[in-house]
């Protein structure tokens, strides 16, 4: 299975990176964009001999990116782009480009869905996913799930990059085109209020919530 990256300048993308050199997978390609190089990060990636294309831009429907995917044959692509960014359905008709969502699909789309997942759960998933025109609809490759982490203030930052990552490396492991078979997609679309997150971090407001559902039922 040979994968290529499409990766922004942020933390998660660092993150995969490091990941996938830590277990020893190397991607055929890594197309990079921001508006600022990070001397660090190059360096690390010339280390490995992996073929790289910068560009400095902050956009990934740029008419140079695309032509730089489109260009590029790798089984699939790994996209991790900036917040609110979605890649133009044209490419995704011509190429595999997958992306790992940090929550159980198709039961819970959308944004921040940690908080509602442990809430409604009381656990945490990350699934793999083929992207297509619909947001978080596309074909499901992978699913694992994890525990909680014991500092739930790490959840938006450090643990979402880790779910992220290490499910990208299980399903590349286990080389499975296809391990779930697709359900209907929700019709919910989740975006964590304030008041949500509170209730998830405050673990007072959390028992609260799980003694009202245990009575209901």
């Amino acid at each position: 299975m040979s994968i290529s990256l499409i990766l922004a300048g942020t933390l998660r993308s660092k993150r995969y990176v490091n990941e996938l050199f830590k277990s020893k997978i190397f991607p055929k390609k890594i197309i990079f964009y921001s508006k600022s190089k990070d001397e660090k990060f190059l360096k690390k990636i010339e280390k490995f001999n992996i073929k790289f294309k910068f560009f400095n831009i902050k956009d990934i429907n740029n008419k140079k990116i695309i032509k730089e995917i489109l260009k590029t044959s790798s089984e699939y692509f790994l996209y991790s782009g900036y917040p609110g960014e979605i890649i133009k359905s044209n490419i995704l008709e011509k190429k595999k480009i997958i992306h790992c969502h940090p929550g159980l699909l198709p039961n819970f789309r959308g944004s921040t869905v940690m908080y509602y997942s442990l809430i409604l759960s009381k656990k945490i998933y990350c699934s793999c996913i083929q992207l297509n025109k619909k947001i978080d609809e596309g074909k499901i490759l992978f699913i694992q799930k994890f525990k909680k982490p014991k500092n739930l203030h790490t959840l938006e930052k450090n643990f979402d990059n880790h779910v992220r990552a290490k499910t990208l490396i299980s399903f590349l492991k286990k080389k499975k085109k296809s391990i779930v078979k697709k359900k209907n997609a929700s019709s919910n679309y989740y975006i964590a209020h304030p008041l949500i997150r509170q209730i998830v971090l405050n673990r007072k407001s959390l028992e609260f919530i799980k003694d009202i559902k245990l009575k209901n039922d």
